[in-house]
């Protein structure tokens, strides 16, 4: 009776307000909490095709793809690191490793475990957050195939319960070569971590990815949902049980990946997500007390959320989780507040927020998204206006996303659209194909930018850049 009265009231709301939808949640004791959400003013995007957009960035992820390639969907890009595999293991019925899947990580042909793993999160985080949007613009079939491909990859590197494959490839040699994945012929070895060489931070963003796993394929695959939280409970107690910061264990990650943070916020981010998947009020428990212990909130304070820092995504969710708590409310707000105009984050001339010179547009991104999934018009404007920016509606007219909008690169920093057959990153002068929809790392500070390969400071592409941007487009796509 009460859910029925709470329906009706959201028609009767919804007979008031064209402007508006109604949906139900459920706070944490189950009760129901109704909502009205107005659609947000995209001011100089009204007539931006988002699905369009959305479509063209997911497929970002199959141009990364590592391994035997199920489709032709991406025709320039063929099997590769096919013998990629864990200590010990055997090829399968193709010949291929079990760590042949994954992503390579961005230009470059590395499997970083990290960054992937935290790119799953975010682009399962997206999902979860605008899965009606997703399905609207018929990209969850894409989407859902991107997500699985780096899912089955840290499944099949999880390879006992105390042990998870965190890298695959030397990151000098791989470095050092400058051609496509489908050509490479140096060794590649896998890098672990252990009980006797923890890596708690890597462990816990595993756990993340893989607890959303189970949410989104709950209904789709039970069975493969049921895989995915057992190894995300099984990496959760490995990452608390032996502590210890990944890239000390795993050290050829630490010029590239290195873990700045620590692993405390991953701490209360594995076990928020966990908490999310199961209602298990324990992993809420060592959330909360962990985020007391080590002063997560006030790590989430003028910085970035990204592959090494989750504290500002951990404050959002305990907002959302433990609505009415002031201490999570005034941490959230503190970081997104400072990402505002005039809040303390520097800001390029033509209005990009602009925290640090190496690929300013990925952060502005994520935050984007951040914005969104907290809500209120003073949050999501800042987010149209970021990938407004993002697009090409800047003083210079300069795109960040190859293949969109006004004057936007052809060149990233990129191996396999470079497509270079003799081991020159100069030759050919352009790119052999196109990176449809890819973010590039973003402009200096002056809003300069020249599409030029070898600065892959501004225009390196990653799998982290993108997670934020298609999550953010998500998010777009839902208000048109």
């Amino acid at each position: 009776m009460l859910l029925l009265k709470a329906w009706l009231l959201c028609i009767l709301l919804i007979g008031l307000s064209s402007m508006g939808y109604c949906s139900l949640k459920l706070d944490i004791n189950g009760r129901e909490r109704e909502h009205i959400k107005n659609k947000i003013d995209l001011g100089e995007l009204a007539d931006t095709d988002f699905c369009d957009l959305l479509n063209k960035a997911v497929m970002f992820y199959k141009v990364q793809r590592a391994g035997r390639l199920p489709d032709d969907d991406i025709p320039w890009r063929g099997n590769s690191a096919l013998q990629d595999s864990s200590p010990g293991s055997h090829p399968d019925e193709n010949g291929d490793g079990d760590l042949s899947k994954g992503y390579f990580d961005a230009g470059d042909h590395v499997k970083f475990g990290f960054p992937m793993a935290g790119s799953m999160t975010m682009l399962g985080w997206g999902y979860l957050q605008n899965k009606d949007a997703i399905e609207k613009c018929g990209a969850s079939k894409i989407y859902l195939e991107d997500l699985k491909w780096g899912w089955d990859w840290l499944m099949a590197a999880h390879i006992s319960p105390n042990e998870f494959c965190g890298q695959v490839g030397n990151a000098e040699a791989d470095h050092a070569y400058w051609g496509p994945p489908e050509l490479m012929t140096m060794p590649r070895p896998t890098m672990v971590i252990d009980e006797n060489n923890p890596g708690t931070e890597l462990a816990l963003e595993a756990s993340s990815a893989l607890a959303i796993c189970s949410m989104i394929m709950e209904d789709i695959d039970p069975t493969y949902a049921s895989n995915c939280l057992q190894h995300s409970k099984d990496l959760n107690i490995f990452g608390d049980t032996y502590r210890g910061i990944y890239s000390n264990s795993i050290t050829d990650a630490q010029n590239f990946y290195k873990s700045f943070s620590g692993y405390n916020d991953e701490l209360v981010w594995g076990n928020i997500w966990l908490y999310k998947a199961t209602q298990d009020k324990s992993y809420l428990d060592k959330a909360v007390n962990y985020y007391s212990e080590y002063d997560v909130g006030k790590m989430a304070q003028q910085d970035s959320h990204d592959w090494d820092l989750k504290a500002p995504g951990a404050a959002l969710l305990l907002s959302q989780i433990l609505p009415g708590n002031q201490t999570y409310i005034n941490d959230i707000e503190g970081f997104l507040n400072w990402w505002l105009p005039g809040g303390g984050v520097p800001y390029t001339p033509g209005g990009l927020a602009w925290i640090r010179m190496w690929a300013p547009a990925r952060y502005a991104a994520t935050t984007s998204f951040l914005m969104s999934v907290y809500g209120g018009e003073k949050y999501t404007t800042f987010t149209v206006k970021q990938i407004s920016y993002i697009l090409g509606n800047n003083p210079n007219q300069q795109s960040f996303v190859v293949g969109i909008g006004p004057n936007h690169p052809i060149n990233p920093h990129h191996r396999a659209s470079h497509h270079s057959l003799t081991n020159n990153i100069m030759s050919p002068v352009n790119n052999t194909y196109l990176h449809l929809g890819a973010l590039v790392g973003g402009p200096g500070q002056d809003d300069s930018y020249k599409d030029d390969r070898t600065d892959y400071v501004k225009n390196e592409v990653a799998c982290d850049y993108q997670a934020g941007f298609v999550a953010s487009l998500a998010y777009l796509a839902s208000q048109q």
